[in-house]
């Protein structure tokens, strides 16, 4: 996969109570060419393969936090990557005491491919070629982070026809130019990359909240996201049952996404006493426009078009 191209494909949309609507907290990212899972509420076994992931490129499994909505599915996924096939490293990062879950889950073994297990301080937590992952804590009953996946900066177009009319042949003299060094004609001539190469491309920007109250560290590093998922776990009619259970409103979701400057918001983690979410994206929409609805098996596509423009495609995945 090319850079500035990234699929979100949410999973589950639900929270904690089980919903005949809504499937468990679970969102699967693909980003040049890797898959990250972000949360995994039970059921996620189910759906990863419907939403086209390749066993051998999950990079990561990122929890947010231990409550169980978030983390029961986990044993389960970690079994089935091995009966179909997985065979390199995983890992599987969270808060602290997610290393003793899982090592008791999976006590009997069946695990066999490698699995590195690590805790999550806030920072980087991982760092590829095309992107990192930070970690933000957030605030919420237990120790929660959110996570901000960040792709590198792209190179710039390359101008084919400038580079015919300067007299460039095909040949590493151009990769050269792409990888930003200046190279010398046999004539003499010195061509810099600025001479047939556009502006770099600013990469993607993707931030999941994870369960969280409003939270002003949440706000900066969510700041010109491309995209925000954000907890909207209860109508602003229920604000007090939010702050008391360490969720946010949907108009809290969506300040936070004005606060931010991001380009998308989509709520996430709906009460199962929401059947009409019509109410959540009014409220929403009222503070920052630019808010949409995730729905379970809704595939997002984000394309990077120009120097910082994005482009949006959704699509709904049957089953």
């Amino acid at each position: 996969m090319t850079g500035g191209l990234a699929d979100v494909t949410f999973l589950g949309t639900g929270s904690a109570v089980p919903s005949a609507r809504r499937w468990l907290p679970s969102i699967l990212v693909r980003l040049r060419g890797e898959y990250l899972l972000l949360d995994c509420g039970e059921g996620a076994q189910y759906r990863v393969l419907r939403a086209g992931l390749r066993v051998n490129k999950l990079a990561a499994v990122l929890v947010t936090h231990l409550h169980g909505d978030h983390v029961y599915g986990l044993p389960g996924l970690l079994e089935s990557l091995g009966m179909w096939g997985r065979s390199r490293c995983l890992e599987v990062w969270g808060p602290r005491g997610l290393k003793e879950y899982l090592e008791a889950a999976l006590a009997r073994g069946e695990v066999e491919y490698p699995l590195k297990i690590g805790e999550v301080e806030p920072g980087v937590v991982l760092s590829r070629e095309g992107y990192e992952v930070v970690a933000v804590p957030v605030e919420h009953k237990v120790e929660a982070y959110a996570y901000v996946i960040v792709e590198r900066d792209l190179p710039g177009k390359f101008n084919e026809r400038k580079a015919e009319e300067l007299g460039i042949p095909p040949s590493p003299l151009r990769r050269m130019l792409i990888q930003g060094l200046p190279i010398k004609l046999p004539d003499g001539r010195i061509v810099t990359p600025q001479d047939v190469v556009g502006p770099p491309r600013k990469g993607l920007k993707i931030v999941y909240s994870g369960d969280t109250m409003p939270c002003e560290a949440l706000v900066e590093a969510a700041s010109r996201a491309d995209l925000l998922i954000h907890d909207a776990t209860f109508a602003s009619e229920h604000e007090e049952e939010a702050e008391a259970s360490g969720h946010s409103t949907a108009a809290e979701a969506a300040e936070c996404a004005a606060k931010a400057r991001v380009k998308l918001l989509f709520l996430f983690h709906y009460s199962n006493r929401y059947s009409d979410l019509s109410g959540l994206l009014v409220e929403a929409r009222k503070i920052f426009r630019r808010s949409y609805l995730s729905e379970d098996l809704l595939r997002i596509t984000l394309r990077r078009w120009g120097t910082d423009s994005l482009m949006v495609s959704l699509s709904k995945l049957g089953g």
